[in-house]
């Protein structure tokens, strides 16, 4: 699997996010209930309310619970706003005939069905209505004889309030089948215009509140907010009671989604395994403290991160073939502060090692550092802003609204990679940004020009083209010498052999026989640039070589190699030479060593 539908689940064998007591307790809730009662599930886009609904409704559909279900953007798409409501009101009766009749529970009388069929044709024939302080709906022109006048509009709502409670009492009270109680759930009310929601809103008040029914409302009240401007206006301290009135008015019962409790670190092993990318169980936990600090809990946009992850990796193993689980994590990690924090991301692109940032950045960036001291004294000995760069990301989040927030966050974040990666940190980075680079929306024109210059892949002409490279970015002699004595050795072979082919790359090189064929098959060496750490570079053997074992076994003894974290088999079988060999064993053996690795290829 490449990608993850956005579709909400409809089984509790699929609750990845562990919501399973809080749909149990909200249906227990739902069955007892006295009624008519009105539940509004309260959450912004995309956390799960279409989900958890989903679930009430499998629950409700084994007990002795009838139920309806409207989409309210499917009624309001290429309509006008007056035609929303009637055609939201009309379905919840049409859906509730049709979900009894597939239970084959729909066993109301001749004159029952009189009565819905009337009702329907009633609801169907609204046209102009509008939201009154006064009466709520204004009916004009209804259909089959009943009086529209707007003076008679209140009765006119009695009428049929009294059709469809004299519908739904008399299949409650029908001893041909075994339903008690009627649920109708009314979803993506946050997908309509702000100014319909409300409508739709105001029209079950007054037309729905009947006996024997429960309402489900998938509604943020943000949502319930901006579809009230138009009546009090923008909201004030001053007025914020009238939305507040209104919105209990409407709701009895609020329950905000749980989305802090999520089992976000389950939910992400399985979606990135369905996508194929393994992670240790070291790894987990990173993972999920990166979507704490990042994108947060909402279920949709994390799908969206994954989606872009998983798009991402791809073209990675495809241009340089390194797929290994850290390179994974960074992307990962960079991806999501790219999502989140745009204007760190352009930093990055800048400057990636993000331990560097010193007073001279922060002054580029229009930070006046002796200000950035004094509010910084408030805070007293936080181990968060305790360092230079530390500070200097800071300052610049007080910048943005949004990243003032979530400036500890994003230096947790920041501390994590450090910690994680170390020595390897900016070569981590800037590998990752040279892919994450390519899912930016960023619309800066300087920004765009900065990750031009890091987010298209530069492949180089040759290893004295690279070595110059190397030279140029700071990479002093020995660690020069050490990497041209390895890729040196397999250039000269890519000369006579036409199978043979490196690819010289920012941040690394590898190896390929294309006569092995096959995505991922053909890699048999890749290296990242020098650590600047210890000068010399971590190389991966790859098992496609066929030679890891026995030059594992010829290296241990010929070199007295007893260090396992420098010189090891990975689980993914590949032979890993870290870059810290280079002090273990000496400058020249380990020159020595690195051509014998590379003379494995005949």
């Amino acid at each position: 699997m490449s990608s993850i539908t956005d579709k909400p689940i409809n089984h509790q064998s699929e609750d990845l996010l562990k919501v399973e007591n809080y749909s149990k307790a909200l249906s227990n809730f739902i069955t007892r209930s006295e009624t008519p009662i009105t539940i509004g599930l309260q959450g912004e886009w995309g956390t799960g309310k279409t989900s958890l609904m989903s679930l009430l409704l499998e629950d409700f559909n084994a007990k002795n619970i009838a139920c309806s279900w409207v989409n309210t953007w499917e009624y309001s798409m290429f309509k006008g706003a007056r035609e929303t409501t009637p055609g939201v009101l009309k379905g919840m009766l049409e859906k509730l005939k049709s979900e009894c009749i597939r239970r084959n529970v729909w066993t109301i009388k001749s004159d029952s069905q009189e009565k819905f069929k009337k009702a329907a044709r009633f609801i169907g024939g609204l046209a102009n209505q509008i939201i009154s302080n006064q009466t709520g709906i204004d009916i004009k022109d209804a259909a089959n004889g009943l009086n529209s006048d707007s003076e008679n509009a209140a009765a006119e709502i009695a009428q049929i309030k009294s059709l469809i409670s004299s519908v739904i009492t008399d299949l409650i009270q029908d001893a041909n089948n075994p339903i008690n109680k009627v649920v109708f759930f009314v979803d993506d009310l946050d997908r309509i215009p702000p100014g319909d929601a409300v409508e739709v809103l105001e029209a079950l008040k007054n037309i729905f509140d009947i006996p024997n029914c429960v309402f489900v409302l998938a509604i943020d009240y943000d949502v319930v907010v901006k579809g009230l401007e138009s009546k009090f206006g923008p909201k004030t301290d001053e007025n914020e009671r009238e939305f507040r009135s209104f919105f209990d008015k409407i709701i009895q019962v609020p329950f905000s989604m749980p989305v802090g409790t999520y089992d976000i670190e389950n939910f992400l092993v399985q979606k990135l395994t369905d996508l194929n990318v393994p992670i240790s169980e070291e790894n987990k936990e990173f993972y999920a403290k990166t979507v704490r600090h990042t994108i947060g809990y909402n279920p949709r946009s994390l799908k969206r991160y994954l989606n872009s992850f998983s798009l991402i990796n791809h073209l990675k193993e495809l241009e340089d073939g390194s797929d290994t689980e850290d390179e994974a994590f960074m992307l990962f990690a960079i991806l999501g502060i790219q999502i989140s924090y745009p204007k760190i991301f352009r930093m990055l692109a800048q400057q990636a090692d993000f331990t560097t940032w010193n007073k001279g950045f922060a002054s580029k960036a229009g930070i006046e550092w002796e200000t950035v001291k004094e509010r910084l004294d408030k805070y007293g000995d936080n181990e968060l802003v305790d360092e230079e760069w530390e500070q200097v990301c800071w300052a610049f989040c007080q910048t943005d609204a949004y990243l003032k927030s979530r400036a500890f966050s994003l230096l947790e974040l920041l501390n994590m990679l450090r910690q994680k990666f170390g020595d390897e940190l900016d070569t981590q980075i800037a590998n990752a940004m040279t892919f994450a680079a390519i899912t930016s929306v960023d619309d800066d024109i300087a920004t765009k020009q900065e990750v031009q210059k890091i987010g298209n892949k530069t492949i180089y002409n040759g290893i004295d083209t690279k070595l110059a490279q190397l030279k140029e970015e700071g990479f002093d002699d020995v660690s020069v010498e050490v990497f041209s004595a390895f890729w040196s050795i397999l250039s000269t072979k890519t000369e006579t052999q036409t199978n043979l082919r490196i690819s010289f790359a920012k941040t690394g090189c590898g190896f390929y026989n294309d006569a092995f064929g096959g995505r991922g098959k053909s890699q048999l060496f890749y290296s990242r640039n020098p650590s600047r750490a210890s000068k010399g570079f971590k190389l991966w053997v790859k098992k496609n070589s066929g030679q890891v074992s026995g030059l594992y076994n010829q290296l241990k003894e010929q070199y007295s190699l007893m260090n396992e974290t420098s010189f090891y088999i990975s689980s993914e079988g590949d032979l890993i030479l870290e870059a810290g060999l280079l002090p273990e064993i000496g400058k020249d053996r380990y020159k020595a060593l690195l051509q014998d690795v590379a003379s494995i290829i005949k």
